[in-house]
C-alpha cells in the first residue's frame, strides 16, 4: 500500500535543501563583497556587512530564479498590475491609517511629543530622499523573505512556511549590541511583522499589499527620530525606541493590522 505522503515529503526536503543553499550563498557573497569594500569604508565590519548582504541577497535571488528554480521574478508574487495597484494602495493605506493612529495617540497622551531635529537640512534629507529607499527596501525584502523564503517552505505546512520566514526576517533585522530585555523585544515585534507580511501574501497570493506596508512602517522607523521624542524612558518598553517595533502598543497594532488584512484582503483574481 503506497504512502500518500510520499510527494510532499519529497517536495519538502527539496526546499529545505534549497533553502540551505540559498542563505549559505548569501552569506558567502556578502563576506566577499565586505571583504573586498571594507577598506575604502569608514564602518565598522558589521555595519558593512549588512549594507553587502542586502547586495548579495538581490544578486542570489536573480541568480536562483534565472539558473535554479527558471521562474520569472514575477512568480515570486509580483502578478497582474491591474489588481496589484489597489492591493499596493491598500497596504500603503493601512500603513499610514497604523502609523497616524499610533502617532495621534501617543501626543495626545504625552507620551511622545514634537521635538524637530535641529539639523533642518538632515531632515528634509531624509524625509524626502528616504522615500524611495523605503520602497527599495520593501520591494527586495519581501521578494526574499515572503517571496523565496516563505513560498519555498509552504511544500513543508502553511505553519512552517509563517513561522520559519518570520523568524528568518527577525533574526536578519537584529540589530547589536544584542541585550535582555531590549534585544527580546525587538525580536517578538520584528516576528510579529514577519508573520502579518506573510499573512498578506497567503491572503492575496501576491505581495503587493505587503509591500506597500513594508515601505510605510519602514519609513516611519526611520524618520520618526528626528521628529518627536519620548520624554519618559521608563516606558520604552511599551511604545519602543525610535524603530518602534520594539514597544508592546505597536505588537498590538500590528495584530490589529493582520486582522484587518485577514478580513478585508482577497486572492487576486
Amino acid at each position: 500500500m503506497g504512502l500518500p505522503t510520499s510527494k510532499p515529503s519529497a517536495s519538502c526536503r527539496r526546499s529545505l535543501l534549497s533553502l540551505v543553499w540559498f542563505t549559505c550563498s548569501i552569506i558567502g557573497l556578502g563576506l566577499l563583497f565586505s571583504a573586498a569594500v571594507k577598506p575604502w569604508l569608514a564602518l565598522s565590519w558589521w555595519q558593512v556587512f549588512r549594507r553587502c548582504a542586502s547586495v548579495a541577497a538581490a544578486v542570489t535571488l536573480w541568480w536562483f530564479l534565472r539558473r535554479v528554480d527558471r521562474l520569472p521574478v514575477r512568480a515570486l508574487g509580483l502578478g497582474p498590475w491591474a489588481s496589484g495597484k489597489r492591493q499596493l494602495a491598500g497596504g500603503i493605506a493601512l500603513g499610514v491609517a497604523a502609523v497616524a493612529v499610533m502617532a495621534a495617540g501617543y501626543l495626545a497622551a504625552g507620551i511622545w511629543r514634537i521635538d524637530i531635529h535641529p539639523d533642518t537640512a538632515r531632515v528634509w534629507r531624509t524625509v524626502i530622499g528616504f522615500l524611495p529607499a523605503a520602497g527599495l527596501v520593501a520591494v527586495l525584502e519581501e521578494l526574499v523573505f515572503r517571496g523565496y523564503i516563505l513560498q519555498r517552505l509552504l511544500p513543508c505546512s502553511r505553519a512552517l512556511a509563517v513561522v520559519g520566514s518570520s523568524v528568518a526576517y527577525a533574526l536578519v533585522h537584529l540589530r547589536p549590541p544584542v541585550e535582555w530585555p531590549g534585544s527580546g523585544l525587538e525580536i517578538v515585534g520584528l516576528f510579529i511583522l514577519g508573520c502579518v507580511l506573510a499573512l498578506s501574501y497567503l491572503k492575496t497570493r501576491q505581495l503587493y499589499a505587503a509591500i506597500g506596508l513594508h515601505a510605510v512602517l519602514a519609513y516611519a522607523a526611520r524618520v520618526n527620530k528626528l521628529l518627536v521624542e519620548a520624554p519618559d524612558q521608563s516606558l520604552i518598553w511599551l511604545i519602543g525606541t525610535s524603530r518602534l517595533i520594539n514597544g508592546v502598543l505597536t505588537w498590538v497594532m500590528l495584530i490589529g493590522v493582520g486582522w484587518l488584512l485577514a478580513r478585508r484582503m482577497r486572492v487576486s483574481a
